[in-house]
């Protein structure tokens, strides 16, 4: 009996094992496509105003008592390190306003499918928000939604230091990328030539013609500790998968093999950011002003920032004032802080005002 007992949880354990997804993310919307003419006149605007600098905001779930921290700072940093390293080469880099510890047993044990909402009163408004859970049953990460501004990542994922792109992996999802594999626009077929009666890589897959067409069929077991291709099937068409792209950040497989982006999904997240509504909040301006119109700016109570890509000027004179008092938390981040005539700091118990240089957009 104790021998069937033993197996019956063997088998458990690796069923178990076997059920952790690596995304959560589905696509529930309509495809969204860029034309030609888009793509021509978005390149004139992105090699002016590039790299973009996207606004990150942390918070790490620990449970009511503050035991259960899903992740070590050390580890947060590690990571966000490892996603601006993957976006330094499709000039798009990231200003990190705040890494914060928030004690909730119930958002430590997140069910990100039925408690979605519950993370509505932690974001952080202008920012990417990436919450760590302790326990995020079922998953390594989801970003909920495509486009999006906010991401869920288990603490192993975070702690793990073999798995080194979930966080940049459901990022993408947030800046509108779709994974290789996709097929809820269709199946996506090997061929390149535009000539060709299978050629549909704008249309279907990742709607993106520079990631080498992925075969869907249970993307988690057909790369080696090589990087691989070893699934050995057809397309739609007959046609062998090749070249599946078992590097690409947005794909799943071996996941120390993921390492790169292509410049399509550089050009698209891009052009995202200037293009949709939900993303154009989190992408900071060059050159900020805070206040950035005639009058005072007072903040007494919630949290929040102020943040520049270069360069930020704190108040400039003692009419346009900005205060900070009372239980308010303000972060002000940029590479350059100006902090002019005007600006007064009170905070009382319980208020913060964090005045930091971001190394992380050269």
């Amino acid at each position: 009996m104790k021998k069937i007992i033993l197996t019956f949880l063997a088998v458990m354990g690796l069923f178990t094992a076997n059920a952790q997804v690596e995304c959560g993310t589905k696509v529930t919307g309509p495809p969204i496509r860029f034309s030609t003419k888009q793509q021509d006149s978005l390149r004139a605007i992105l090699a002016v105003t590039t790299p973009y600098a996207v606004r990150v905001h942390i918070t790490v779930f620990a449970d009511d008592n503050g035991t259960n921290v899903a992740a070590t700072n050390a580890n947060v940093m590690r990571q966000f390190n490892n996603m601006v390293n993957q976006y330094q080469p499709q000039n798009i880099c990231f200003i990190l306003i705040d890494v914060r510890q928030v004690n909730s047993t119930d958002l430590n044990n997140h069910d990100a499918d039925t408690e979605e909402a519950d993370l509505n009163a932690y974001k952080i408004a202008g920012c990417l928000n990436i919450f760590i859970h302790n326990s995020l049953p079922g998953l390594n990460g989801t970003a909920y939604a495509i486009p999006n501004t906010y991401l869920s990542l288990s603490g192993a994922t975070v702690t793990s230091t073999t798995n080194l792109t979930t966080m940049g992996h459901e990022a993408g999802h947030c800046f509108g990328l779709y994974h290789t594999f996709e097929t809820a626009f269709g199946r996506e077929s090997v061929t390149r030539n535009s000539a060709n009666s299978c050629y549909d890589c704008g249309v279907d897959g990742d709607l993106l013609c520079d990631t080498a067409a992925d075969d869907p069929t249970d993307p988690n077991g057909q790369v080696n500790s090589s990087c691989t291709y070893i699934g050995g099937r057809n397309d739609e068409c007959g046609v062998a998968y090749t070249n599946p792209p078992t590097t690409n950040i947005m794909t799943y497989g071996d996941r120390a093999c993921r390492t790169i982006f292509t410049a399509g999904q550089g050009g698209r997240m891009r052009s995202m950011m200037i293009t949709s509504a939900t993303l154009i909040p989190i992408v900071a301006d060059n050159v900020v002003f805070a206040p950035a119109t005639n009058g005072p700016l007072t903040y007494t109570t919630g949290v929040g920032q102020d943040s520049g890509r270069d360069e930020l000027y704190i108040s400039n004179n003692t009419t346009d004032n900005y205060t900070v008092s009372g239980t308010a938390v303000r972060n002000l981040v940029s590479k350059k802080i100006y902090l002019k005539p005007g600006t007064r700091f009170a905070p009382a118990a319980g208020g913060q005002v964090h005045v930091k240089v971001n190394p992380y957009c050269n």
